[in-house]
């Protein structure tokens, strides 16, 4: 009889610990499954760098960061993408975010493949050359479900400048960091996702 219930607890124990060490292995695996879906090619000094500078407010009430987002400038056309759109789709598509794109323009209408719209604001003009920039002050957006009547679920905004003017194109470091801030304003939005 003891040697049955020793074999019977040692089973139970294994089977136990056999569990736990399935269940453990399927969340480690799981954690860095989640967290390898976005791509941040960014140190965590330079990251929490960046974000201290940025002083983000972000306000999430449905984006679930899935499907292909489409940038655009509030008060620019969206079929003439500025040097700003450009680098944001750039940093989206490093962070291997799916990058909507137009599929359509005919007279006054343009049709767009995406799921989210991250409409961005701020003081927002143009130069001579018809190229956007933005004049001082922050930066602010909102993110809108393009298959829900463009509802608006997300708002963003920075105190940090972010300017963008036509000489953008051709200061590479000043494209890079301005991306950096750009892929560090994103993943806090995919961390705000509940």
């Amino acid at each position: 009889m003891y040697t049955f219930y020793y074999i019977v607890q040692t089973n139970f124990k294994l089977l136990i610990m056999k569990n736990f060490f399935s269940l453990l292995f399927f969340f480690i695996f799981s954690i860095s499954y989640s967290q390898s879906t976005v791509d941040l090619d960014i140190s965590s000094k330079d990251y929490k760098k960046i974000l201290k500078k940025l002083d983000l407010k972000i306000t999430n009430r449905g984006y679930n960061g899935a499907g292909p987002i489409f940038v655009k400038v509030s008060t620019y056309d969206a079929a003439q993408p500025s040097a700003y759109v450009r680098l944001w789709n750039e940093a989206l598509f490093e962070m291997d975010m799916p990058v909507g794109n137009i599929t359509d323009e005919s007279n006054d209408i343009v049709t767009i493949d995406a799921d989210w719209i991250f409409q961005l604001e701020g003081k927002v003009g143009s130069n001579g050359y018809g190229m956007a920039m933005s004049f001082g002050g922050g930066l602010s957006g909102k993110i809108l479900d393009f298959n829900n009547n463009d509802k608006m679920v997300a708002t963003f905004s920075t105190k940090e400048k972010m300017n963008f003017t036509s000489g953008l194109d051709d200061n590479v470091k000043r494209g890079e960091r301005f991306k950096q801030m750009i892929k560090v304003i994103v993943n806090e939005i995919l961390l705000s996702i509940k």
